[in-house]
């Protein structure tokens, strides 16, 4: 195998693991899963306990929370996120320029959020229901949640926020590394080749 070739392949294997698209889980109102609809204005996490059945205890953290605003001043949306993980996610709001009904939640880090137990609530404190929840057992903390159709023509989503119990953090190989890895594996079969 010539040196053109080996590159080529090293390459070749860094975008085909890194240039494919995200997936998505996609949510919207009508399908919640298991979800429930309900809630007094700013009721978490004690709404969560209550929607799920779980015991209140104080092991259900704030991961991740993206609050939507508008600054009339500038006419421009603005969005503040904070948790533990925020760092590590982004979401933006779309759908219209002052009242949000979509949203994407994307994995943006070093890494990503891996919680056996997460819940996903969804708000718009001035609208009925005030929150939509989800059970988000099934996410593996690297898939974007995109949300779809809160609230349309009738409020916003004002927030989004990802709660959940024994959240850890899986890092993630960043596509440079795992380039040198392979140039460095490359190079120890060639200098094996040589000597042979």
């Amino acid at each position: 195998m010539n040196i053109g070739k080996a590159l080529f392949a090293v390459v070749a294997t860094t975008l085909l693991l890194f240039g494919t698209p995200a997936r998505a889980l996609v949510l919207n109102p009508g399908d919640m899963i298991p979800g429930h609809s309900f809630g007094p204005r700013n009721c978490e996490p004690g709404c969560i306990y209550d929607a799920f059945g779980l015991a209140s205890d104080p092991s259900l953290a704030l991961l991740y929370k993206a609050e939507w605003g508008f600054d009339r001043e500038l006419e421009i949306p603005l969005v503040r996120e904070e948790g533990s993980f925020a760092g590590w996610y982004s979401t933006t709001f779309s759908n219209t320029a002052r009242d949000p009904s979509n949203a994407l939640i994307e994995q943006e880090g070093a890494g990503n959020i891996n919680c056996p137990e997460c819940y996903l609530a969804v708000k718009d404190g001035n609208a009925s229901p005030g929150y939509y929840f989800y059970n988000l057992a099934s996410w593996d903390g690297m898939e974007d949640i995109r949300l779809e159709n809160f609230w349309p023509n009738q409020g916003a989503i004002s927030h989004v926020s990802i709660w959940g119990r024994n959240a850890t953090s899986v890092s993630e190989p960043t596509p440079l590394t795992l380039m040198g890895i392979s140039l460095l594996v490359m190079g120890i079969v060639m200098k094996g080749r040589r000597r042979v």
